[in-house]
């Protein structure tokens, strides 16, 4: 399998093409910076002073940004609560050109959301010191299934593709599954990035586990390229796809299809910065290159690519066309 840098960049190109509808868990990821500043006199706990905030999004609103990001269209479909973290969230989409009209608000509900704070002095490099999750039960009622499956027929009407975002939240009811695998059936394209709800999903053009993942859906424990390769196998089996990347860190991906197995290795720095978000930019990647009918080696090199990008950055992060064209310049064509 050859290609060159000069097909690559002309790939990317054309994502901007491409229109996916991103079905997910959209979750709130809230960063709180913080200042030690003494002990309390309540417990034996640090008391920290608040000096600024984001939030930023996750899950499923990760991978709708990093569509966007990568100059794609982004139809967003999934669960808000009424709250101040949900308009914040479509907020940010919207500005940054996502759709949102199909994001359901359920109403006396909250958002899923994942606050993170970071404590350091003023000149020290503040690290996270704790997580929080507000995981909000009972949201998917029977009215806001319907509602969900009526936003699920309306993106229907513009997307090119289908990005299923499963962080194990409340978004994928028995009936929501049932039409992503109706969607798949008919011959739509669907790439799943489930975290542990992969073998419902059945017919799909791929899937995008992780390694821990794969190991966990496979029952295979992945120690080396062999069985990488295994766990995909029997993932392929369980949900019919077509394809399933697995991806593996700083030791690559492994992709296994109807041809022979490919084991892309690490493009970029070994020694990377941060992989959160990585697996939400290579489903991004992956969704708009097969979408535009490229090759699933050219969409697991550009993936890897954009993933280079990401995994240099900070935090939940996302990958620009430029930025990825820098990276397929500056580092050389993973040897096959």
């Amino acid at each position: 399998m050859k290609v060159d840098k000069q097909r690559l960049i002309e790939a990317l190109g054309r994502l901007a093409k491409v229109k996916v509808a991103v079905v997910g868990d959209l979750i709130a990821d809230v960063y709180v910076y913080a200042r030690p500043v003494g002990l309390s006199r309540e417990a034996p706990v640090m008391v920290m002073r608040e000096e600024s905030r984001k939030a930023l999004p996750g899950g499923g609103a990760n991978a709708a940004h990093n569509v966007v990001a990568l100059s794609g269209k982004a139809i967003c479909v999934g669960i808000v609560g009424a709250d101040a973290a949900g308009r914040a969230l479509e907020g940010f989409l919207a500005k940054r050109g996502a759709g949102v009209r199909t994001v359901v608000r359920a109403a006396k509900a909250s958002t899923y959301t994942k606050t993170r704070v970071l404590a350091g002095d003023i000149h020290t490099v503040k690290q996270q010191v704790f997580r929080m999750d507000n995981e909000p039960a009972n949201r998917m009622t029977r009215g806001v299934e319907k509602r969900v499956l009526g936003a699920i027929e309306r993106a229907l009407r513009e997307a090119d593709a289908w990005l299923v975002s499963d962080y194990d939240g409340d978004m994928f009811s028995a009936g929501v599954i049932s039409r992503i695998n109706r969607l798949a059936a008919a011959g739509k394209v669907v790439v799943v990035d489930s975290h542990s709800r992969l073998a419902s999903f059945r017919g799909i053009t791929c899937a995008t586990p992780n390694e821990a993942e794969a190991g966990a859906q496979s029952g295979i424990d992945i120690v080396d390229d062999k069985t990488a390769i295994e766990a995909a196998r029997r993932i392929r089996e369980r949900t019919r796809a077509k394809w399933v990347f697995v991806t593996r860190g700083n030791r690559g991906m492994t992709i296994v299809g109807p041809g022979r197995p490919v084991r892309l290795p690490i493009v970029g720095p070994a020694e990377i910065v941060d992989v959160a978000g990585a697996g939400d930019t290579v489903s991004a990647v992956v969704t708009l290159a097969l979408a535009n009918g490229e090759e699933a080696f050219v969409a697991g090199l550009l993936a890897s690519y954009a993933a280079s990008v990401v995994c240099m950055k900070t935090g939940v992060a996302t990958a620009t066309p430029a930025e990825v064209k820098g990276a397929i310049m500056e580092y050389p064509l993973p040897e096959v």
